[in-house]
């Protein structure tokens, strides 16, 4: 029989309820073993929630100890790289929610931190394991519209995450947090084009703050020339009103439509030249069904059943995205993106 993976959650907040704790909870040999926060009341509103067993800490060290096999950290921006690094050290696998770390440098440390200790880092890229989205890039791939010329995302909604995601979590908006658009829905978005149509050589962007009394970019446009010389626009706005979240993908026979209809559906459309004239083809194409979510698939990782799907290079090359937008928005140019190594 498989040995017991013992999980401990590192930060007690949103994402650990409704994603991380939850699921593992529903995992067969799996138990969630230990808890952490710096807020007492967080731990223990998760225990109550779905861990009522797990030990419950408020000292890193200790937590570190407590006899685990891997560690899921939840934790505000700005901590994920101190953490991951203290858990390599002592010996842990690492799934970590995005952005991996503040930079460029501290991605790559982590990245050698967990080779050298022979450890899993995984990262969450959530979209990577959305059947939606696996849909969308499987369709690319099998060239439904041909070779991809441009892509166009918009991900827009009425407020900032402190106020509507998580209220009160003010280190969505904090700079000093590593707060901001950009590493929140843009490390999931440019990801997103960039699994569909191919590496990403160029950005240019126009980065916004129009919520008063934050310092972190709320509003964002980018323009992105990719390797194969494909094309692509992302808009990402915490300001509009009423949201958005659309997805459309051009190529050399067709065209890929997502959220047009409502937000979990797909349009395939091509040319029809049916009846003596020229006209569309739309159709709904089936979705996959079978994806295994991200922390079943980092428990196969550690395991040592199959690499994990979204590794630190990948999270890397995702955070690499959103590093060339930020600095073409504080120059006004167009920025080689740096990609891993």
């Amino acid at each position: 029989m498989a040995k017991t993976i013992r999980v401990g959650v590192v930060g007690c907040g949103k994402i650990a309820q409704v994603s991380h704790a939850r699921r593992y909870a529903q995992l067969k040999g799996v138990q969630i073993a230990s808890l952490f926060d710096v807020d007492p009341t967080k731990v223990e509103a998760l225990r109550r929630l779905c861990a009522p067993d797990a030990q419950a800490f408020d000292d890193f060290d200790a937590f570190l100890a407590s006899g685990l096999d891997a560690v899921s950290i939840c934790s505000p921006n700005h901590l994920h790289f101190a953490q991951a690094m203290a858990a390599f050290k002592a010996g842990l696998h690492v799934l970590c929610e995005k952005p991996m770390a503040a930079s460029l440098a501290d991605a790559t440390r982590m990245i050698n931190a967990a080779r050298s200790a022979g450890k899993v880092l995984q990262i969450n890229q959530s979209l990577r394991y959305s059947p939606l989205y696996v849909t969308l890039a499987d369709l690319v791939a099998k060239r439904r519209i041909g070779t991809p010329t441009h892509i166009r995302c918009i991900r827009s909604g009425p407020t900032t995450p402190d106020k509507g995601w998580s209220p009160g979590a003010k280190w969505f908006v904090s700079k000093e947090a590593n707060g901001g658009l950009i590493l929140d829905i843009g490390v999931h978005m440019a990801d997103l084009m960039q699994w569909c149509v191919g590496e990403v050589e160029e950005i240019a962007a126009y980065v916004d703050t129009r919520t008063t009394g934050i310092d972190v970019p709320d509003n964002v446009s980018a323009l992105m020339r990719f390797a194969n010389g494909a094309t692509g626009v992302l808009e990402l706005s915490w300001t509009m009103p009423c949201g958005g979240a659309t997805l459309e993908i051009y190529g050399t026979k067709g065209t890929l439509r997502q959220g047009f209809s409502n937000e979990r559906s797909i349009e395939l459309i091509t040319p029809d030249f049916g009846k003596g004239r020229r006209g569309r083809k739309v159709v709904a194409p089936p979705m996959k069904k079978r994806v295994k979510d991200s922390f079943a698939a980092f428990i196969d990782a550690v395991r040592g059943k199959a690499p994990s799907p979204t590794p630190g290079e990948l999270g890397r090359d995702a955070l690499a995205l959103c590093d060339a937008i930020a600095r073409s928005g504080a120059t006004g140019r167009f920025v080689k993106v740096k990609r891993y190594p």
